[in-house]
């Protein structure tokens, strides 16, 4: 009798934890888009084609855990800003990036017009819904990199392609 009610006792303990643990998940995912981060070569792919100069003024839109900021600190850049909502991504940018700004806020409630490099790593509906934003807020000569997805029926972009996939930037006129 009292093997069957430790047993009981571990499977409401195995089913609360379950249930909180997909909820955690669950809290984490409707926070932003899942968090994809660049792999080694496909960052390397970005610091070979990307070269930035040291007084742009970047941001990253959905920065992740930051490592794309945190490449373009070694190439020297000084204003680094990075946004994000996925709780986790979030929590290890600021542990990983202590030197640079983070915010744990949504990117489209930010004002973008001071920056003259934006960097994103989204996929494309998520790149449609900010053509408007783009369009109002950042001045000419702004160049907007978009690793992987194209903006569509937005602006003609150069495109890098490279070993791992395809870089679009698109120059504010």
């Amino acid at each position: 009798m009292i093997w069957f009610l430790i047993f009981l006792d571990l499977i409401i303990v195995l089913i609360v934890t379950l249930v909180l643990f997909f909820s955690l998940i669950g809290l984490i995912r409707s926070m932003g888009v899942p968090f994809v981060p660049l792999t080694k070569k496909q960052l390397e792919s970005v610091n070979k084609y990307i070269k930035l100069n040291p007084n742009d003024r970047v941001v990253d839109l959905g920065c992740g855990d930051a490592r794309v900021l945190r490449m373009f600190k070694k190439q020297g850049v000084k204003d680094l800003t990075g946004y994000e909502v996925n709780l986790l991504a979030y929590l290890l940018a600021k542990i990983k990036s202590k030197s640079l700004k983070i915010y744990f806020k949504n990117f489209k409630k930010v004002d973008l017009s001071e920056y003259n490099v934006i960097f994103c790593y989204l996929l494309d509906y998520y790149l449609d819904s900010l053509k408007e934003k783009f369009d109002k807020e950042l001045k000419p000569g702004t160049k907007v990199i978009s690793y992987a997805f194209r903006i569509k029926n937005w602006r003609r972009p150069e495109i890098i392609y490279t070993k791992t996939s395809r870089i679009f930037i698109y120059t504010i006129e």
